[in-house]
């Protein structure tokens, strides 16, 4: 998809209290990005809340078996990147994010919402 017709979601609560991932996660499509920040970085921690929030098992699988960042959708193509200010924050190192999630700096994020159509916050 062509990066000028999509959408960043961001993600700013956990799973554990907010349904904002599982929402986001139902309308993002192909050549999207979903961006966590705040309490969102802990979503990825643990697959348990990912798989609540509504993203199924395969999918999960098909992403850790992968290296590198990964599409959530198959080839599809949704990439998931992570705050790293927002991690360092909370305590939770880089090691500890599944492949397919991308943990990225403040300047990273500026450029997603540079190369996105538009962006959309979920909270």
């Amino acid at each position: 998809m062509n990066p000028t017709l999509s959408t960043l979601h961001t993600v700013n609560k956990s799973a554990f209290g907010s349904d904002a991932l599982a929402s986001c996660l139902r309308v993002a499509r192909s050549g999207d990005a979903i961006l966590l920040l705040e309490d969102g970085v802990y979503n990825p921690v643990d697959a348990a809340a990912l798989v609540g929030a509504g993203l199924a098992r395969d999918i999960l699988a098909e992403n850790q078996s992968r290296a590198g960042p990964a599409p959530t959708g198959g080839s599809e193509g949704i990439r998931i990147y992570a705050l790293r200010e927002d991690l360092q924050a909370r305590g939770i190192a880089a090691e500890q994010l599944p492949a397919h999630v991308e943990p990225i700096a403040y300047k990273d994020f500026v450029a997603l919402v540079c190369t996105h159509r538009r962006t959309v916050s979920w909270f």
